[in-house]
This record gives structure tokens, sequence and C-alpha cells, in this order.
């Protein structure tokens, strides 16, 4: 990087008044990405809901989120169809509900809850130290 800043001194010092893109790309580098930002929780949560958090608040631009769309399902309040992999309690399930979660199905021999929950809560829901994963839930699909 060193090497990058002194050819941009260079640049600038023979009077071409504008820095080269090697050199604006390093300085740009030094802000950690958004990756690289988030959260113990957030580190939690697909990238692709995660997106979609961001649309919501209306931090999509900050954040560098692609444009166009996800995978996520989302109903009309605003509810992805989640998996929520940890422990399932019977305090994790309340938690979720009371958090606007409608949970769809459970499966404690594969630690998951499969459950429609409020993108905003997802965060919440991540903090817990019983979770260990959210990502968008599985598809079925058919042959035709």
């Amino acid at each position: 990087m060193l090497c990058v800043g002194l050819l941009a001194v260079a640049f600038v010092s023979l009077g071409t008044g504008s820095v080269p893109a090697p050199a604006r790309t390093a300085v740009q580098s030094a802000r950690p990405s958004e990756k690289e930002s988030r959260t113990p929780a957030q580190q939690k949560i697909g990238s692709q809901l995660l997106y979609e958090i961001y649309r919501l608040r209306g931090e999509a631009r900050e954040k560098g989120v692609p444009e166009g769309a996800t995978l996520v399902r989302i109903d009309a309040k605003k509810r992805a169809l989640v998996d929520v992999r940890a422990d399932v309690t019977p305090a994790l399930e309340k938690k979720l509900t009371t958090l606007g979660a409608a949970i769809v199905s459970t499966s404690r021999e594969y630690h998951s809850i499969v459950a429609w929950v409020p993108l905003l809560a997802l965060e919440r829901i991540a903090a817990d130290r019983t979770v260990t994963a959210i990502g968008m839930a599985a598809q079925a699909k058919t042959a035709k």
C-alpha cells in the first residue's frame, strides 16, 4: 500500500492533478467492507437476509447492497421464511412468537426451527447465545 501511496504522490507532483485508480482503490479498501463490519449477531445471518434487512431500513446504498432481487421469501407482513439453527427449546420458541414469528415446523433432532420471522427481529434472534445460524428456509420443489 505504501508503494501505491507514493505513486499517487508522484502523479500529483508531476502536475497531472489526478490520482491513478489503484491509489483510490487502496484508500477505499482501508475502510472495512460491509461483511467485515458485521456484528457477531449479523455474522450468524445469511447475506441475502441481511440485504433485505438493510433495504427495509433504508441502508442498502450505504452498505453497498447489490441491486436486484434476492431469493428470500417475504410475505405481506415483512416476514421472511427462515431456518433458525439452534437448540430447540420452549424458551426459544416463545421468544420467536413474542417477536412476531409464526412457527412452521420444529426439529429438536436437527436443531432447526422453520418460521416466518419479521425481518427486523432477525438480529435480536441471532443475538441469542443458543442460535448458531439463521438462513433462508429450504424450499420444496416438484418435478413436472
